[in-house]
């Protein structure tokens, strides 16, 4: 899982390097100044949409598309039902002697906020609002690809007509029509080639990623104000154990519509 992404973008761009080295006309498709309108452009209508704070995080996010490590639902599931056992046997007191043995940060926060004796709708609202400053935090880098992925063929078709200009201002020699049509194709090229291989891809794959994350919220919030009720160990396996057995399926209604204000390319992207 870790791997593909690296190795669809390099045989992607390996292959289309090497359809291009087939032609006796490789070096037209290297034009610095049509690389400079597409990649420029679209990083400079990217930053115009985050703040400098939320620009910090995209290269450390960036890498978490690459390094992500799925969390595994069953084991989120398993631990719940193993604090929900505890308390039922020996109190909700007694998670206190186990949080340290949580390494899930929202699951421990939830039963500490269950330990100190807090209410089930103080202790929703305290996850709901973790839990939605994480998902916004994931979703800032999906949100920049899909929308790198949507300027990049644009700055493309800018970069083109910039040629184009350029080429009917020297109609006075033919012989470089030809080429100069060539050079102002290049950047529609450079920007087709980067948004269908690169961004758009990446951002529907850190998509993906976040839905993951997502249902693993939903196990660990769902399970704490399970165990805050008092509700029985077995209710809980019940009530949240159909959600391991479709890993890969949608997020909840809630998460999809949530995620779908924030993405301009869908409204049904889920979290």
């Amino acid at each position: 899982m870790k791997k593909s992404a690296f190795i669809g973008l390099v045989s992607g761009f390996a292959l289309i390097t090497g359809s291009i080295l087939v032609g006796n006309t490789w070096g037209k498709f290297f034009d610095p100044a049509s690389l400079l309108v597409v990649a420029g452009g679209t990083a400079a209508a990217v930053v115009i949409n985050y703040s400098f704070k939320d620009l910090k995080r995209l290269p450390g996010m960036t890498q978490q598309i690459f390094t992500f490590n799925p969390p595994s639902l069953q084991r989120h599931l398993d631990q719940v039902s193993n604090m929900a056992r505890t308390a039922r046997r020996e109190g909700v007191l007694a998670l206190d002697q186990h949080l340290d043995d949580i390494d899930d940060d929202l699951l421990r926060f939830g039963l500490e906020r269950a330990v100190d004796g807090m209410g089930e709708d103080e202790i929703a609202e305290l996850l709901d609002q973790r839990i939605a400053e994480k998902r916004r935090r994931h979703q800032l880098v999906a949100d920049a690809f899909t929308k790198a992925g949507t300027y990049s063929p644009a700055f493309g078709m800018v970069g083109t007509l910039i040629g184009l200009i350029q080429m009917l201002n020297n109609l006075d020699d033919p012989s470089k029509i030809g080429s100069g049509m060539a050079t102002a194709l290049v950047t529609t090229f450079y920007g087709a080639v980067l948004a269908n291989l690169a961004f758009l891809p990446l951002g529907n794959r850190a998509r993906k990623q976040n839905k993951r994350r997502a249902k693993a919220h939903h196990i660990v919030r769902e399970g704490v104000l399970a165990i805050a009720r008092g509700d029985s160990p077995r209710m809980i396996e019940q009530r949240l154990g159909f959600l391991p057995d479709g890993e890969e399926g949608e997020a909840t209604a809630d998460e999809a519509a949530t995620e779908g204000a924030t993405d301009p390319q869908t409204a049904t992207a889920a979290a």
